[in-house]
């Protein structure tokens, strides 16, 4: 949405590197245009034409076809991870009891829901 955003602002005659928000007014609009611009299967009307489909219904095909491989997961983890450990840093921990352990991806599961695993253990 920001990057049709600022697509859009560049083609106004606007700058690529300001900081770009988006309205409630314009979410719409721009939600749109990334619908017609994503490379995916769309629901078409009779003359084969992609359909208009309203907001929610637009959102929904969307985020189901977003890929995500296992790096950016495992990425996601070690991120996750760090702010967990700079936080328990900060609640006076000794830093040298603090470490991050090795992030692994699993298989997904058939009834898999998102959730973190945090193991605590004492030495």
């Amino acid at each position: 949405m920001r990057a049709e955003k600022r697509r859009s602002v560049v083609k106004d005659g606007g700058t690529a590197t300001a900081a770009v928000s988006i309205s409630p007014a314009e979410y719409p609009v721009l939600l749109k245009e990334v619908y017609k611009h994503a490379d995916m299967s769309k629901p078409r009307n009779l003359v084969g034409m992609a359909k208009d489909l309203p907001v929610a219904d637009m959102e929904k095909l969307l985020l189901a076809d977003i890929r995500v491989n296992d790096d950016a997961m495992r990425e996601l983890a070690v991120q996750r991870g760090v702010v967990v450990k700079d936080y328990l840093a900060t609640k006076d921990l000794p830093p040298e009891r603090l470490f991050l352990g090795a992030a692994k991806a699993v298989p997904p599961e058939a009834k898999w829901t998102p959730r973190a695993e945090l193991e605590l253990a004492s030495k």
